[in-house]
């Protein structure tokens, strides 16, 4: 069975991540096998530095799941236009799609395009790019992923529903982009009969203090260790994978970089009052080592660039030339 009896409506989904096949698998389990997939293939996912690209082809052959290969990752070519619209959808779903979708394509959407978007607080609060990394940055506690209607602008369609959860000290880019797959599952789940049956109730977004994240790229993972303990640390868990990681420079020098994947702040009251920031203060046997902060220390429980032993002790890392990046007007 394609889909639950009684509807008779084309569903696509476009995406190119784990999180689409995830979301893909979970429609499957619950009756609702799509009709088609929009992707793009590996060349352009490394092309357009998809982050956490994922090839869907085996997954939706094994599935019988029609599929097309984008032409371009922003679908703004003639032949792009003319074989999506070919497809007839009904209604679309953009999950791990990176770009706007074109106004063409939104406005041949009997029921329209859905797509989710999260922040610290609601919508239309945290618009914009990279919110689960710029909540984890800013030690927030909670997050909400919205589900709503595409409209031409930037995440701010019609809401649908939402689901909230839990930032625990504990999560990381990896842990939240499960708990916000669990979210996007539920949330089509329990709205998707209403949407086809066209029941479906919007609450539109209230445009007084939208507020939008900026973009983050990979050199904004670089550590600076006079930061303060958390702010290192919370760097770290908001850029770990399925992100490029935060880095530093074996003493400073940008020809021997250190990724960083996991560290957690080690003491406050073990201190190392003749190190400066950066400073490696103690290498241990299984490969973690302390690093001095600009408030306390942090104990690096998984990095990769280097193999540190007892004499690197005394060695700091840091940041070489590299100038931090000023973000204005970032949600608070």
């Amino acid at each position: 069975m394609r889909r639950q009896e009684g509807y008779g409506k084309r569903i696509g989904v476009a995406g190119c991540k784990h999180t689409t096949q995830e979301f893909v698998s979970a429609l499957i389990r619950h009756g609702w096998t799509p009709d088609h997939v929009v992707t793009i293939s590996p060349e352009k996912g490394e092309k357009e530095s998809v982050a956490g690209y994922h090839d869907l082809r085996p997954f939706l052959t094994e599935s019988s799941i029609d599929h097309t290969w984008a032409h371009r990752y922003s679908l703004k070519s003639e032949e792009d236009q003319t074989a999506l619209l070919g497809l007839n959808l009904d209604i679309l779903f953009v999950i791990g799609w990176q770009r706007l979708i074109p106004d063409w394509w939104l406005e041949s959407l009997p029921i329209g395009a859905f797509g989710m978007h999260g922040s610290s607080r609601h919508l239309p609060y945290g618009r914009g790019r990279s919110p689960m990394n710029w909540s984890l940055l800013q030690n927030k506690t909670a997050f909400f992923t919205h589900l709503f209607r595409y409209k031409p602008g930037v995440d701010d369609g019609d809401l649908v529903g939402f689901k909230a959860f839990d930032i625990t000290p504990y999560d990381t880019a990896l842990t939240l982009h499960y708990k916000n797959t669990v979210s996007m599952m539920q949330l089509v789940v329990e709205h998707l009969p209403s949407l086809l049956e066209g029941s479906v109730t919007y609450t539109p977004q209230d445009e007084h203090g939208a507020t939008y994240y900026p973009k983050r790229t990979h050199e904004d993972g670089m550590i600076f260790w006079t930061d303060a303990t958390m702010d290192i640390v919370n760097l770290v868990r908001a850029v770990t994978d399925p992100f490029p990681g935060a880095f530093t420079y074996l003493d400073g020098n940008a020809n021997h970089p250190i990724t960083i994947w996991s560290a957690i702040p080690f003491d406050s009251q073990l201190v190392f009052p003749n190190a400066v920031p950066g400073e490696i203060v103690e290498v241990f046997t299984e490969g973690h080592f302390i690093v001095k902060t600009g408030t306390s220390s942090v104990l690096v429980l998984h990095h990769e660039g280097c193999d540190l032993t007892s004499k690197d002790v005394g060695r700091v890392l840091g940041p070489g030339s590299t100038i931090r990046k000023i973000y204005e007007n970032i949600p608070l």
